[in-house]
């Protein structure tokens, strides 16, 4: 018997390629265990939750370690574009009379964009393994919702979901690229 998918990947990007073996036996062997003992719904539910409470810890590890520094710089290099751009063009549109930000340029919408998901590819690529351009992809589409949240002015929830969607998916495409190359 077999715990979960996504509480094995979440385990796995959680504990990076070091730890992730160590760390997934351990908890396979008591799986296996209280899966015979009270049944595959209540282990499923125990490694799950053995999964999240692990989380943080095994985070800190990894950067202790140095192992996540590339993955968050790839993702603060990604979100960082996104803020600046949207910080030119709200400056840009209060110097004109009565345009102060609120109606957006759909041509801005789509510089910021583009500029994502540049960056997102390229910090996909600088990943070497599959877990890490997973966390990679999941720190830009956190680094893009915080830089989404600090801008200024009222922004069109269609970009707001399309640079959440753009983020992860660059970042990803960009580490599929580079290892079919």
């Amino acid at each position: 018997m077999k715990p979960g998918r996504i509480s094995q990947l979440l385990l796995l990007a959680a504990a990076g390629e070091l730890q992730a073996e160590f760390v997934a036996g351990d908890l396979e062997e008591e799986f296996a265990d209280l899966a015979r003992r009270r049944g595959r719904a209540e282990a499923q539910r125990w490694y799950l939750r053995q999964v999240l409470g692990s989380i943080l810890p095994l985070m800190s590890l990894r950067m202790r370690s140095g192992e996540l520094t590339l993955a968050l710089l790839a993702a603060l290099a990604s979100a960082a574009p996104l803020w600046m751009l949207d910080r030119l063009w709200c400056f840009v549109y209060s110097q004109v009379p009565l345009k102060d930000g609120i109606g957006r340029a759909p041509g801005l919408l789509a510089t910021n964009l583009v500029c994502l998901a540049v960056c997102a590819v390229w910090s996909g690529r600088a990943m070497r393994s599959g877990p890490r351009a997973i966390l990679c992809a999941a720190f830009t589409a956190l680094a893009a919702g915080i830089a989404l949240w600090a801008s200024a002015g009222a922004t069109p929830a269609a970009y707001v979901v399309l640079a959440l969607a753009v983020a992860p998916a660059s970042s990803l495409s960009g580490f599929r690229w580079r290892r079919s190359r």
